[in-house]
């Protein structure tokens, strides 16, 4: 794969492969881009600034990453716990960053701020004649008008017609009799032959769906007319009935256990899409403010009752997107921030609620106060407060805070640290984020400036510690950059049929030519005598046999060996053709 094609893709994307590369390890990356390459990603969704897809793997796995401008964040419910992303998230990266993804239709293309501004310098009469037009041609639009209008509701039991009670009761007895032993094995999969499990898996996860979809159309109907209440209902419905599953599953074990996670992730799924849509609607504050006295309402009613058996469980970051797409003005901001704090629901589960309060309340202080809390327990919120004091120069909080956040999560700010604090102040800080990155990423590059940070024990011993562990090419490139010539020889001989054994070679062929020499021909005369031979054998050889001219002493006995080859009886025309492409010949 060439790195160029796929940066040349990313046109709406706010990050490149480097990005991914720098995510990843050396090992991820590779297994990711075969990944990627086998076609295990399906198809990848873009809503807003948010990408979602499966990647199928040794089983299906949820992918997603929302890419701000500022920053990245991905996820994988992969068992994955090594160091960097892992191989699924690079191959979901490396399809957006070519392009192959599908944009949501209920994304609004005008920005904000774009909209604003064209919208300020039309004439009143022309906006009103616009409105006149939609409102003949949309009766959606004539419901929003005259919920935005007149907005209204009654108690929490006394609404339209939805009833939170029987949409909990109708869809957890709905799920919880999901017969999952059924399940169609029509294999309409684009990529090809799948496993059979990977079939039962996506007709489940269908079935389930199914359960799900009438009270979906509803949620959006209700909202294009503007009705949010009564969307709502339903959607807390939904919320309290899929809580406290049984385990469900079928004869083959499809969701191994998972049952009750996996139908919370296709609900969460769903919060999204309902957000979107109410982003493209006209919401009144009154509408608005109702909605959320429903939400604390309802937390309130089992608040009060005497037994928690059985008793739904509210959790704030669940209702983090939908409250975004809420919050539209300081008036429901800050009432939500009241209902908030009513509730004693100021934690980490609230923290990009109030993060989000503080912004459109224009209220700094209050944004750098919640940062400050939450910064040691997100990732995401200690870069953003790095950069709120970056762009303020306020120097003395950007140190404390990127210490904080390196000792948290040193391998996702080394590189920030490395490019952004002053290293004269925070020279401790500075080497100890190289020597991370260094350790991390294989750099040479940045390998040459911890050097200059270290004295020759400190050396001797950062390079020794990557002797005999598996980034041996980068200890032999620390090993050249020393001129430690003596300690590569061993290392070379102790593996030569190593994958990378060019690498190894290449420092000291010309200070231990004999040697080189031999090894080189070792390796080829066994490779020649391999029972099953083919083009990648060739292929392989050729990595090494490039190294003979290099070798300034041993020229005449390089051309001599490279031309048996060339001429090797019986005929070997694939070698042969490896060879003239290499201008070995």
């Amino acid at each position: 794969m060439k790195s160029n094609d796929l940066e040349n893709n990313s046109i709406s994307c706010h990050f490149t492969i480097k990005d991914i590369e720098e995510l990843a390890s050396i090992s991820s990356f590779k297994r990711g881009e075969s990944l990627y390459k086998s076609g295990a990603v399906q198809k990848i969704t873009k809503t807003g600034n948010r990408y979602d897809a499966v990647v199928n793997g040794s089983r299906p796995y949820k992918v997603h990453i929302i890419d701000d401008r500022n920053s990245l964040h991905l996820d994988c419910n992969c068992p994955y716990d090594h160091e960097g992303i892992c191989k699924h998230l690079v191959a979901f990266s490396l399809k957006i960053l070519a392009g192959d993804y599908q944009v949501s239709s209920v994304i609004p293309t005008l920005s904000d701020v774009d909209f604003i501004n064209e919208y300020s310098k039309i004439d009143t009469k022309k906006k009103l004649s616009f409105l006149e037009q939609l409102l003949d041609r949309d009766n959606d639009l004539r419901q929003q008008f005259f919920a935005f209008s007149e907005s209204e509701a009654g108690k929490l039991d006394a609404l339209i017609g939805e009833k939170i009670e029987e949409i909990r009761l109708k869809i957890h007895l709905a799920l919880s009799d999901l017969d999952l032993d059924d399940l169609s094995y029509y294999d309409d999969y684009e990529h090809g032959y799948r496993e059979h499990w990977e079939i039962e898996y996506d007709a489940a996860i269908e079935k389930i769906k199914g359960e799900f979809e009438p009270h979906i159309k509803s949620i959006i109907t209700y909202i294009k007319k503007g009705n949010l209440l009564d969307a709502f209902r339903i959607l807390l419905g939904l919320y309290e009935g899929i809580q406290d599953l049984p385990d469900l599953d079928n004869d083959n074990y499809v969701f191994d256990g998972e049952y009750n996670n996996e139908v919370s992730e296709i609900l969460e799924q769903y919060f999204r899409d309902i957000s979107n849509v109410i982003n493209t609607i006209i919401k009144s504050n009154k509408a608005t403010l109702e909605v959320v006295e429903l939400i604390f309402d309802r937390i309130s009613y089992y608040d009060n009752q005497k037994t928690s058996d059985e008793r739904p469980i509210y959790l704030m970051k669940d209702f983090e997107i939908l409250f975004q797409s809420l919050i539209t003005n300081k008036e429901v901001a800050q009432f939500l921030y009241k209902k908030i704090q009513e509730n004693h629901f100021e934690s980490i589960d609230s923290a990009y609620i109030l993060l989000n309060i503080a912004e459109i309340s224009d209220d700094e202080s209050l944004w750098i106060k919640t940062a400050e809390i939450y910064a040691e327990n997100e990732a995401e919120i200690a870069k953003q407060l790095l950069l709120k004091y970056q762009s303020k120069n306020a120097i003395q909080e950007l140190n404390r805070i990127a210490e904080m956040a390196f000792n948290i999560w040193p391998d996702q700010f080394d590189k920030y640290i490395i490019e952004t604090i002053d290293k004269k102040q925070q020279e401790d800080l500075y080497v100890e984020a190289l020597k991370n990155y260094v350790s991390r990423k294989s750099s040479i590059k940045y390998y040459k400036i911890l050097k200059t940070y270290l004295t020759k024990e400190q050396t001797i011993d950062f390079v020794n510690k990557f002797r005999g562990n598996f980034q041996k090419v980068f200890y032999v490139q620390m090993l050249a950059v020393e001129k430690r010539y003596e300690d590569i020889l061993p290392c070379i001989k102790s593996d030569i049929y190593f994958y990378d054994i060019d690498k190894l070679l290449k420092p000291v062929l010309n200070i231990y030519p004999s040697e080189c020499y031999s090894i080189i021909i070792e390796i080829n005369k066994e490779a020649l005598e391999e029972p099953k031979r083919n083009r990648s054998t060739y292929q392989r050889m050729i990595k090494t046999l490039r190294l003979l001219k290099d070798i300034t002493s041993k020229k005449q006995e390089a051309g001599a060996f490279l031309y048996s080859l060339y001429n090797h009886k019986p005929n070997l025309p694939a070698l042969k053709d490896e060879m003239r492409r290499a201008k070995l010949i």
